[in-house]
């Protein structure tokens, strides 16, 4: 059997040199310059031996561009790339961190982030916190903020509410205007009031000594109003000047030009009218029958007691007070002679309270509102015309206030007094009946011992 020989071959340096020249061609690609390569590779270059200035690099993975470099005579750098457009038929995913990013306008685009910015950070001296326009954060809180030279105003949307802030950022004193609106699921809340210095970053609370007013609107709780200025205003037609104002004390209040404030049935009939023009002229009027404990006032000229019992007109600071009327009908007239509601009772001197009745002088006339046809008056006068008076009335038959104004005669006393009169003229008939008794008896004496 023939036997071959092995053959040797010696490589020198410059015969490597071509071999990994041609496997470097096998991967790299000659540009359009006709001076610079572009080369592929699953893995980023890491030698820089045998490039020039301007080579390229692209690490290709199963055919996805992942990374590019260049080689800038030194050392292959990272390739960034500027365009003015990326026109790409479909991007299914963007996963990188891009820093900064300046855009025109998005479209289609699902945005998830922590936090998003809008607008540009205003320049205002009272923006301390140098907080943007518009800020959305990641708990679902978006807030708007704007500032001027005097005011400061924030409207912040949260997860199942709202709230708005306005607070001044001029003021002459330490006490800053401040008005704060929440808007929750079950109420909705206006305060009214002012912060301790400026709160341009609106960390103060309108609220406990700094709230001068709140009104609440609530479906469970209905509408309440708190503060002095607080009100509720009616207007109806009118755009001011004859409406009615509730105030948060639950007062009424009528305009300058309001003339009545009234009450009506479901049928459409007045139930009360209560006059609130400021001259006073119109009356209160009740067209029902009105109810005040036992005691009743009916449209049918009646009082009445509920209860059967009697009706007392009495003063506040106890005593029956003093009732003036025209003409009085009554089937009895009484009057309070309980003993035990008495005190210092002595007998009285019927014959000085009768010489006080025949001092009194008497005259007829008529009042100055009577007409033609009013009968003629008689009574004693009280005279509080005359310093010199005209007319006989010894004073304690006169009535007086409790001022000590006077009033009239006091019939109750001169009524008494008048009992007094007459049982001093019974006493005078007995004693002249007595002495006429004696004279029959003398003048039958006489007669028989004439006759005798």
């Amino acid at each position: 059997m023939a036997e071959s020989n092995a053959t040797q071959v010696i490589l020198t340096d410059d015969g490597i040199k071509i071999i990994q020249a041609q496997q470097k061609a096998q991967s790299a690609l000659t540009l359009a310059n006709g001076k610079n390569k572009a080369y592929t590779s699953t893995s980023a270059p890491t030698s820089s031996s045998g490039y020039v200035s301007g080579d390229l690099w692209y690490v290709l993975i199963s055919g996805i561009v992942t990374d590019m470099y260049y080689f800038d005579g030194a050392k292959w750098q990272s390739y960034l790339q500027d365009a003015a457009t990326l026109n790409v038929g479909k991007l299914s995913a963007l996963s990188a961190n891009l820093g900064n990013v300046t855009a025109g306008v998005l479209h289609g685009v699902d945005i998830y982030g922590s936090s998003f910015y809008a607008g540009n950070v205003s320049t205002d001296a009272n923006n301390t916190n140098k907080v943007y326009p518009f800020h959305i954060s990641s708990d679902g809180t978006a807030v708007a903020t704007a500032f001027n030279t005097m005011d400061a105003m924030q409207s912040a949307m949260i997860p199942g509410g709202l709230t708005l802030k306005y607070r001044a950022t001029s003021s002459s004193s330490t006490q800053y205007e401040a008005y704060d609106v929440t808007l929750d699921a079950d109420q909705l809340v206006l305060s009214s009031g002012y912060t301790a210095g400026k709160d341009t970053t609106f960390s103060q609370s309108v609220s406990g000594t700094q709230l001068t007013g709140q009104v609440i609107v609530s479906p469970l709780n209905g509408i309440n109003l708190w503060g002095p200025t607080q009100s509720v205003h009616f207007s109806g037609l009118q755009i001011n000047g004859t409406g009615i104002t509730l105030n948060s004390y639950g007062n009424l209040i009528g305009d300058p030009s309001a003339t009545w404030w009234r009450i009506v049935s479901n049928s459409g009939s007045d139930v009360a009218n209560f006059g609130i023009d400021s001259a006073g002229s119109n009356v209160i009027q009740f067209n029902r029958e009105l109810d005040i404990g036992n005691f009743q006032i009916n449209p049918g000229h009646t009082v009445t007691s509920a209860d059967g019992d009697g009706i007392h007109f009495a003063k506040g600071k106890g005593g029956a007070v003093d009732i003036y009327a025209g003409d009085v009908h009554y089937n009895s007239l009484v009057k309070s002679s309980l003993l035990s509601v008495k005190k210092d009772v002595q007998k009285a001197d019927t014959a000085y309270w009768a010489q006080l009745v025949n001092s009194i002088g008497l005259a007829t006339y008529q009042y100055k509102t009577d007409d033609n046809t009013s009968h003629l008056r008689l009574s004693s006068i009280v005279d509080d015309v005359n310093d010199a008076k005209q007319w006989q009335l010894p004073d304690v038959f006169v009535s007086r206030d409790e001022n000590g104004k006077l009033c009239g005669v006091d019939d109750s006393v001169l009524l008494n007094a008048t009992l007094a009169t007459v049982q001093e003229q019974q006493k005078e008939i007995d004693q002249l009946n007595g002495h006429n008794m004696g004279l029959e008896a003398r003048l039958n004496k006489l007669e028989a011992k004439f006759n005798g």
